[in-house]
C-alpha cells in the first residue's frame, strides 16, 4: 500500500500554491447566506471552483503533476501522459498537457456525460471509452501506460495530484484572511479522496502553524467530506475504520465522485486530514443543484456588471466567459451544497459550542465543479 501521509510535504504546500496563482486568477469565494439560524447563524461561503479554466478544481492537481514531472525531467515535450477519469480529471489532464506540448490518452467510462467527454476531445486529448465504470477505465488506462511505457497520471492516489488539489484551500483562507475572516469548517465531495484530503492536509497545517489566523474566530477549522450514498464507500469505510465493499443501490447523478471502490491509501490519509463523512440522497443532491441555481445571491451576481465584479468580489476578466454559469453545479458539487443544507449533517452545535462567545460559524463548501449535462440539468430544474 502507498504510504501517502509519508509523501505529502507542508513546503509543497506553498509551491503547489505559488504554481496556481501564476498560471491562472484564483476562483472568487462568495457569500452564499445563512443556511442555519437556531440561537447561532451558520453563515456559508462558496469557493466558486466551477469557474477554473476547466470548469472545475480538478485543473489544479493535473497542472502541478504534470509541471513537478516537466520540472523533474521526468516529462519532455512530445511525451504522452495517460489517465483515467469520470470526467473532471480528464479535462485537467488533457489541459496541462496541452500547456506543456504532450499527447494526451484518457480512458473514459462509456456512460461519462457526453459534456464532459467532448470537453476533454476539445482540449486535445484522444479519449478511450471504455465498457463499465471508472475502475474499469483505470484498470485499461494503468495497462495501456505501462505497455507503451507513458507516464500515468492517477485521479487522485498520488502526493502531487493531492498537493495541487490543496491549492482551493490556501486560496480560500488567503481570500478571507484579507476580508479579516477565519472560516471554522470546509466541506468537500468526495470521490476518491483527492480533494478532501489534500485540502484537509493544507488547513491542518495552517491550523498549526497559527498562520490566516484571526482575532476572535476559532483556533480549529473542521473538515468534512461527503458522499453520493448510492457511492458511499468511502463514508461507510471512514466510519467503519477499514476499506468495506461497494453496496450497489444504484446510479447516482454525482458522476465526478462516483468511485465504487475507496482507496486503503485514502482512506488512511483521511484519518489525519478529516473530521468526518456523510453521504446524502440523490433527492437531496438534486434539490441542491435547483437550490443553488434558483439562489438569489447569485442571480444578483450575474447582474453586475464585469467591473462591479472585478473590484467588489475579485473576479476577473478569464472568469466573464464563465459568469452566465455561476449558478450552476454539478452533481458532486451539489453534494457539498447539500450537506450544508441539511440539519442533520454538519455537527453545527458541537462547531457553535467550540467558539463560543461568538455567535456566527462561517463554513465554505468546495463548489467543485459545473460540468453538468445540459439535459439532465433541465430535468432536475422542470422538477421544481
Amino acid at each position: 500500500m502507498i504510504d501517502l501521509a509519508r509523501s505529502l510535504n507542508p513546503t509543497e504546500l506553498h509551491i503547489a500554491y505559488d504554481l496556481i496563482e501564476g498560471r491562472h486568477q484564483k476562483t472568487p469565494i462568495i457569500r452564499y447566506g445563512v443556511v442555519h439560524s437556531d440561537g447561532f447563524r451558520v453563515q456559508l461561503y462558496a469557493k466558486m471552483d466551477t469557474l477554473n479554466p476547466g470548469g472545475s478544481f480538478k485543473d489544479r492537481g493535473s497542472l502541478y503533476a504534470i509541471d513537478k514531472a516537466i520540472m523533474e525531467g521526468r516529462l519532455t515535450p512530445g511525451d504522452t501522459v495517460v489517465a483515467a477519469s469520470a470526467g473532471n480529471h480528464a479535462k485537467g489532464v488533457a489541459k496541462a498537457a496541452g500547456d506543456y506540448a504532450l499527447n494526451a490518452i484518457i480512458f473514459m467510462s462509456d456512460e461519462t456525460p457526453k459534456t464532459k467527454i467532448r470537453g476533454t476531445e476539445d482540449l486535445g486529448a484522444t479519449v478511450q471509452l471504455v465498457e463499465g465504470r471508472y475502475e474499469k477505465a483505470a484498470e485499461e488506462a494503468r495497462g495501456f501506460a505501462e505497455e507503451d511505457d507513458s507516464m500515468y497520471i492517477p485521479a487522485f492516489e498520488h502526493s502531487d495530484i493531492i498537493t495541487g488539489q490543496s491549492t482551493v484551500v490556501t486560496e480560500a483562507l488567503i481570500q478571507l484572511f484579507r476580508q479579516g475572516i477565519r472560516p471554522d469548517f470546509f466541506i468537500y465531495p468526495v470521490g476518491g479522496g483527492g480533494l478532501a484530503n489534500g485540502s484537509g492536509f493544507a488547513a491542518r497545517y495552517y491550523d498549526q502553524t497559527g498562520l490566516y489566523r484571526v482575532n476572535g474566530f476559532g483556533s480549529k477549522i473542521f473538515n468534512y467530506g461527503v458522499q453520493a450514498r448510492n457511492f458511499n464507500t468511502m463514508v461507510r469505510s471512514f466510519r467503519e475504520g477499514h476499506v468495506v465493499q461497494h453496496e450497489d443501490r444504484g446510479e447516482t447523478i454525482a458522476d465526478g465522485i462516483c468511485v465504487a471502490d475507496a482507496s486503503e491509501a485514502m482512506l488512511l490519509l483521511s484519518k489525519g486530514n478529516i473530521d468526518d463523512m456523510f453521504d446524502v440522497t440523490e433527492e437531496e443532491i438534486r434539490a441542491a443543484i435547483r437550490h443553488v441555481y434558483d439562489s438569489p445571491l447569485i442571480r444578483q451576481l450575474q447582474k453586475k456588471s464585469h467591473r462591479e465584479l472585478e473590484l467588489q468580489f475579485g473576479f476577473h476578466a478569464n472568469h466573464v466567459p464563465g459568469v452566465p454559469r455561476l449558478n450552476i453545479v454539478e452533481g458532486a458539487a451539489a453534494a457539498a451544497f447539500a450537506c450544508a443544507f441539511a440539519e442533520d449533517k454538519i455537527p453545527y452545535e458541537d462547531i457553535a459550542r467550540s467558539i463560543h462567545p461568538r455567535k456566527e460559524i462561517i463554513g465554505v463548501v468546495i463548489a467543485s465543479g459545473n460540468n453538468i449535462d445540459q439535459g439532465i440539468l433541465e430535468e432536475i430544474l422542470d422538477e421544481s
